[in-house]
């Protein structure tokens, strides 16, 4: 009896191993510069995954067609180097949801008037860019770009569904059966 139970004890827990090991894959193809697209508040956009760029930065010009807020507080705003001058005012953003596929990009978004590069990037390309995506995002949900293959990728855990149990119905009636 012991062995019995020692044998669906390992089941129920190579199965809840083998479950939390599950990977979901999100990819999208892009051409040239990794361009690829999201949804900004459930509308569809382009992004540019930018490795040179620490944050991720919305477009303020966007702020009402993708309904998001842009804080003009003074004591809100991040200074930053780059963008075409020495000195840049990142405004605080909220409402923003940037999704990538079905997965919710969690991570602080910054508002600034990318209106010149995206003019720039959409006359080489033709697609206009509403946000840049930095590094601080990519790292924190594991981007992997891959220019040989013009491949942006995201590996996420698959989550449990809410009602689902550690252990199926049949194994819980194995083990009630195993402690008699």
């Amino acid at each position: 009896m012991k062995k019995f139970i020692v044998i669906v004890s390992l089941v129920a827990l190579v199965n809840n191993f083998t479950r939390a090991q599950e990977l979901e894959t999100v990819e999208a193809k892009y051409r040239g510069k990794p361009i690829i697209q999201m949804t900004l508040n459930d509308k569809k956009t382009w992004v540019l995954l930018d490795t040179g760029s620490e944050y991720t930065i919305l477009d303020s010009g966007a702020k009402q067609k993708y309904d998001f807020f842009v804080s003009h507080s003074n004591d809100d705003r991040i200074n930053v180097s780059g963008l075409g001058s020495t000195n840049n005012g990142l405004s605080e953003t909220s409402n923003a949801e940037l999704r990538f596929g079905h997965v919710k990009l969690k991570g602080p978004t910054y508002a600034f008037d990318l209106s010149t590069v995206a003019k720039s990037i959409q006359l080489r390309t033709g697609k206009r860019i509403t946000a840049i995506i930095g590094t601080h995002m990519m790292r924190s949900y594991g981007f992997v770009i891959d220019m040989r293959d013009s491949t942006a990728t995201l590996h996420i855990k698959s989550k449990k569904k809410k009602n689902q149990s550690d252990f199926s119905s049949d194994d819980m009636i194995i083990a009630k059966n195993a402690k008699k």
